[in-house]
């Protein structure tokens, strides 16, 4: 839906309310935007099959035909908004729980009519994001609330390069508790003292974060992925291109009961394990580095680095999805 407010919709002549509670969670929220545009725009069509395709991951689902069904409204607090008007338009809507707040939920619809404006069909109408409070929420789902947990990222830099970085830059979820529509509009950086950076936040669900190093030259690195996983500490070496996972720790505060100790333990030898073939990988890797490109085996070292730089990859994947199993199977 963003992509296609940004191309189509009039958001001077829209609505856009929303404000956070006192706990930092998204409260109540309403954002309608009209719209023109052809009817065989991609980003038209794009959208309206995301209401289908989506249709798994709400409980709410529909699609309303033009002059058939019933209109549509979405009461907050005293104020109702007609999301459609007419049974002369076509209307999707979904309803999802909102991750955050399962007290509340958030709907997005839309509503048109296609209309021919010469030798082509045009579709007016408008877009609805709306966040209000579900009227099926029960107090038995209070403890579904997910928590915020820290998450550390213990960055060390290949020695190759880190006298040239001073600083790591981040974009993508926003500390403040509330995700932003387009991540690279979030950016904030730490330091690097000595090939060394710590990164600390709070997160309530795992979350890709980016990052990127920034040269004394000011230049930038490509952007790598890294997924936070609330209440643990990953330690990972950086490269110029990659990076891979030395170890990750489990923050558990209080009485820790003996199955989840099991399972952290458990998981601690296996990353020990994944890390020990990196290392073993990676050493290899600076080996063949440095074997120069007129040497007459050159072109098979090139190839052997590469399935090197795989299979770093593959071990690396593997203790991201370790890390993310055991995160939801302690909560």
């Amino acid at each position: 839906m963003s992509d296609f407010c940004e191309k189509h919709c009039n958001k001077s002549r829209g609505t856009k309310y929303s404000y956070m509670d006192e706990n930092g969670l998204p409260s109540l929220s309403t954002e309608v935007y009209p719209f023109s545009c052809s009817a065989k725009d991609s980003k038209l069509n794009a959208l309206l099959k995301a209401f289908v395709t989506d249709e798994k991951n709400g409980y709410q689902y529909v699609h309303e035909l033009p002059n058939k069904g019933q209109l549509y409204s979405v009461s907050i607090n005293d104020h109702r908004t007609i999301t459609r008007k007419s049974i002369a338009q076509e209307f999707y809507m979904l309803c999802a729980k909102n991750f955050d707040n399962p007290r509340l939920r958030d709907m997005y619809a839309i509503a048109y009519v296609k209309k021919s404006d010469g030798n082509k069909d045009i579709c007016e109408g408008s877009v609805f994001k709306i966040r209000s409070k579900r009227p099926d929420y029960t107090e038995a789902e209070a403890n579904d609330v997910p928590k915020w947990q820290e998450f550390t990222l213990d960055g060390i830099l290949d020695k190759e390069f880190r006298d040239s970085i001073k600083y790591v830059r981040f974009r993508g979820f926003n500390p403040n508790r509330s995700t932003v529509a387009n991540t690279q509009h979030y950016r904030w950086r730490e330091p690097v003292y000595r090939g060394h950076f710590v990164y600390k936040d709070k997160f309530n669900k795992i979350t890709d974060l980016e990052i990127s190093y920034i040269y004394a030259n000011g230049k930038l690195s490509p952007w790598q992925t890294i997924k936070c996983t609330p209440g643990t500490t990953l330690y990972a070496n950086f490269h110029r291109n990659g990076y891979d996972i030395s170890k990750m720790e489990i923050n558990s505060t209080g009485d820790v009961s003996t199955t989840d100790r099991a399972t952290m333990t458990k998981t601690e030898e296996a990353m020990k394990t994944y890390g020990a073939m990196l290392k073993s990988i990676n050493e290899q890797i600076r080996e063949l580095r440095k074997v120069p490109p007129t040497a007459p085996d050159y072109e098979s070292v090139t190839s052997r680095l590469k399935k090197l730089h795989t299979q770093a990859e593959d071990i690396t994947n593997k203790m991201q999805e370790l890390v993310e199993k055991v995160a939801k199977e302690l909560e």
